[in-house]
């Protein structure tokens, strides 16, 4: 009798626990449901700003080749300048990381310099010329195409015929999908049917590409096998075997760019990870890894004290972190050097951790191997206090201000104050000229779609 009523118990402490492991099992495809939503609506959203961005555009190209008032030229081309800086950073927001289109970039890339420059053209009481309007006629058969091209994509992802999932696993280092969908068909597409000025067809080939040269000598030149020593070295956790060199970039210097080894790794479980290591020096420039995460454990202060940690590991002990921001279960934080007391956000390294355990799955340092010099910066020429004072009256002022190095919109380095602040609920980053008291530039910090990298 009492071996009948332990085999009862034993049957039901068997069920309890496969009633407990089916509930768990249900509330983690519930969260995994809940993401994939979350993703979906995330995707199509900067699709839908991407496509409002591109008409904007469009219009005004068209609006600005029929105008011969100088006013209105300046003000379609300082809408031009926001628009086509919006369309990169919608671009970028797109699950497109893993796909090669450089005359799409350099379509938006040239319009927005284009613009800015022909802008302050007029600015300054100069007439734009005929070569200037050569170029922008140039642009205008860009910005037609574009925009139906995207418009023929919309009417498949706006019917919800297709969605952006498979996309997501086709366009991930980690390639959990198939190989391509009808959205990277049409991107693709467009890609290759993108007009490019007279004599500029070949200019944007794949193999065409140059990375910039360093400022400063990396270092001595050094082989595949330390360059995957190096790798080893750099990682946070143990590899399922020796990193795989897949290609190399410039080995001889003949482009004199970045020169760079490719290397592919695996992890333990078997996901892959990609990595790029210096030619000269050895150092792992960027590191890549696909995998997804579906759970956010991790507090964002948590994962920033990681993050440094992981920095002076590779050495870059003083860092100030500029900007932190979720983005598919990662957190994406870009750190800038400090050096003499300020932050150069044009040596800017970016860190992504995963929320669920913390485990590194980006880096990207490019900006520091290609910017990095020693400077000889002036001394501020006016207070914390006083470039405070120089901001709006309708931002206050949230923090102490900080020096910091910044390109401004012609690429010219700036030595200024930060000054943290908000109007309402709107936070936001002014940058105002250390040496002359003007205000070079602002970035919102909250409440602004743009990825992370140009966010704080």
């Amino acid at each position: 009798m009492r071996s009948q009523r332990g085999q009862v118990w034993a049957y039901l402490l068997l069920a309890v626990a496969l009633v407990g492991a089916m509930a768990f099992g249900a509330y983690q495809t519930r969260l995994k449901n809940q993401y994939l939503r979350e993703a979906e609506n995330k995707y199509m959203a900067a699709f839908h700003k991407l496509k409002w961005t591109s008409e904007n555009i469009e219009e005004r190209m068209a609006k600005l080749m029929a105008t011969n008032d100088p006013r209105l030229q300046e003000s379609l081309l300082a809408d031009l300048r926001v628009f086509s800086a919006q369309a990169v950073e919608h671009m970028a927001t797109l699950p497109f990381t893993t796909m090669n289109t450089p005359r799409i970039t350099n379509f938006l890339n040239t319009l927005r310099a284009q613009s800015d420059e022909k802008h302050h053209k007029l600015n300054t009481g100069q007439g734009l010329t005929d070569e200037d309007w050569n170029q922008l006629m140039e642009l205008r058969h860009q910005a037609v195409y574009f925009e139906q091209e995207l418009s023929n994509l919309l009417g498949l992802v706006g019917n919800n015929l297709i969605r952006w999932q498979p996309t997501v696993q086709a366009t991930s280092p980690a390639q959990s999908g198939q190989a391509s969908t009808p959205i990277t068909k049409s991107v693709m597409l467009l890609e290759e049917n993108l007009p490019v000025p007279p004599g500029e067809e070949n200019a944007l080939a794949p193999e065409k590409a140059q990375l910039p040269r360093p400022q400063t000598d990396p270092g001595p030149r050094v082989d595949a096998a330390a360059a995957a020593e190096a790798i080893k070295r750099f990682v946070d956790m143990p590899l399922a075997g020796e990193p795989v060199q897949t290609g190399v970039y410039d080995p001889e210097d003949t482009e004199k760019g970045l020169s760079l080894y490719y290397f592919d790794a695996r992890k333990q479980n078997g996901l892959p990870m990609n990595f790029g290591v210096s030619v000269h020096g050895g150092h792992v420039v960027y590191m890549i890894d696909g995998r997804a995460v579906t759970e956010k454990k991790l507090s964002h202060e948590e994962l920033i004290a990681k993050a440094k940690e992981l920095l002076a590991k590779w050495g870059f002990d003083q860092v100030a972190l500029v900007s932190s921001a979720e983005n598919d279960g990662t957190l994406v934080m870009d750190f800038a050097p400090v050096a003499g007391g300020i932050a150069v956000h044009t040596e800017m390294i970016r860190v992504m951790l995963a929320m669920d355990n913390g485990e590194l799955v980006g880096y990207d340092a490019r900006a520091y191997w290609v910017n990095h010099v020693e400077r000889d910066l002036p001394a501020p020429q006016i207070a914390a206090a006083e470039a405070a004072a120089r901001t709006s009256p309708r931002l206050t002022v949230t923090g102490e201000p900080r020096l910091a190095l910044i390109a401004d919109r012609r690429g010219q380095e700036r030595l200024v104050w930060e000054v943290p602040g908000r109007v309402e609920d709107q936070y936001f980053r002014v940058f105002v000229d250390a040496m002359d008291g003007t205000e070079v530039d602002l970035i919102r910090s909250v409440g602004d779609p743009a990825p992370p990298m140009q966010e704080g």
